[in-house]
């Protein structure tokens, strides 16, 4: 079926794209979904708003344990993992719909977030095992522009629902959307998702139990891959770091309300809505290293210069939209990069490469309200420079395509 390059053998994946697709949506839609609306999750629970960030916390915990469902991946397939996840989403969200008390809701949030957790490095080792690497930035391309799509979706769909049927409510409907999403995947079975990982799994894993499956899947990573999840952790660092504290940038320097605050939420969704399109339309043709480096030294200078157009609200929301811009490019590029580094323990990567980016969002969450309180949006945004300059190094030092690419890809 598939060839330990990864070139396509007939797999009808035309046929399953857009159920992945559905299920991306509302996978993203569960995580974006808490942020614009803590403030009503708190007032529903009777929790101070401190509290209820804990949901975040729980959340980016949670997504820690990524490396074991993707040697999971390598163990038993892809559509395996992909169904647990599934089955964790609508099973998380009737925790959340039915939990009592805020600890109740914290555990179901957690547990919820573990769909992603799942889910996510299992399709991206699919979508590895199943398209020729020529073209597999357009795909992965594709799959991502489902990130803004579940902000434009879900943030209205779940504002109108909580302001007439209460906090929980938006839960229900990402259930809902879970629900069909998992019968579509149960129904598709053998058309084109019963993938398995590129060679076979009694080969590159072991059978001594979870520990030896991880072990072994660990020991199939070489050097440029564990650079290449540095990277990644460096990356969303950077933009957690400015993330977590433009808004109380906007609102210090410009006076903005809440409710205008909403306007920059739009910027930002529509600046990832083009950095996904420009990765899937260039990134094949240009090389995958060769855009994730153009997008990171644009990165840099879009941090720098961030902090220059403060005096004027429309530059500034221009600002933030190239720092997203580049910054969703770069993250968004190295997707298909990552999948080839490690073939042979591809689930176990993609995996990794989401623990990578949960542990740059814990240590920002940590730092980004110290150095706003310390020196302002110029400390956050030169921190963040730095450190994707370090990204920056480490990924022309030590990261190599396994197959290197034409310099232009027509197809």
């Amino acid at each position: 079926m598939i060839d330990p390059d990864g070139v396509d053998k007939g797999l009808p994946i035309q046929k399953t794209f857009w159920v992945v697709l559905l299920s991306r949506l509302a996978l993203n839609m569960q995580m974006r979904v808490i942020y614009p609306f803590l403030p009503a999750i708190s007032r529903g629970l009777g929790v101070p708003l401190q509290t209820t960030s804990l949901l975040l916390t729980a959340r980016a915990v949670a997504n820690l344990s990524s490396p074991l469902y993707g040697a999971l991946s390598d163990r038993f397939g892809r559509r395996a993992l992909m169904l647990a996840g599934l089955v964790i989403l609508v099973v998380g969200t009737l925790g959340v719909i039915l939990a009592p008390s805020f600890a109740v809701v914290l555990a179901a949030i957690a547990f919820l977030s573990l769909s992603k957790a799942v889910y996510d490095p299992a399709v991206l080792a699919y979508l590895g095992d199943a398209i020729a690497y020529e073209r597999r930035g357009r795909m992965m391309g594709i799959l991502a522009l489902m990130w803004p799509t579940s902000w434009l979706i879900g943030v209205p769909i779940g504002g109108y629902l909580i302001a007439a049927f209460g906090w929980r409510s938006p839960f229900i409907f990402i259930g809902l959307l879970g629900v069909l999403s998992l019968g579509l995947t149960v129904y598709f079975r053998g058309v084109g998702m019963e993938s398995t990982p590129s060679s076979d799994p009694g080969q590159v894993l072991n059978t001594g139990g979870i520990n030896g499956w991880l072990r072994h899947s660990l020991s199939a990573i070489p050097r440029r891959a564990w650079a290449a999840l540095m990277v990644s952790l460096l990356v969303v660092m950077a933009i957690e770091n400015v993330y977590i504290v433009y808004g109380a940038w906007l609102e210090k320097q410009f006076g903005l309300t809440v409710a205008a605050l909403g306007v920059a939420s739009i910027v930002i969704c529509l600046a990832e809505f083009a950095a996904e399109g420009a990765s899937t339309g260039w990134v094949d043709r240009i090389g995958k290293r060769r855009a994730v480096i153009a997008g990171l030294a644009v990165n840099i200078a879009a941090y720098l210069l961030l902090p220059q157009l403060a005096g004027n609200l429309a530059a500034a929301l221009a600002g933030l939209f190239l720092v997203y811009l580049t910054f969703d490019f770069s993250i968004v590029s190295t997707l298909p990069l990552i999948t080839e580094l490690a073939p042979q323990a591809r689930g176990t990567m993609m995996a990794l490469n989401v623990a990578a980016m949960a542990v740059g969002r814990l240590v920002s969450s940590l730092i980004a309200v110290r150095l706003w309180t310390a020196g302002g949006l110029i400390a956050n945004t030169l921190v963040s420079a730095v450190v994707v300059v370090l990204a920056l190094g480490i990924l022309v030092s030590f990261v190599r395509e396994r197959t290197l690419q034409p310099d232009a890809v027509s197809r």
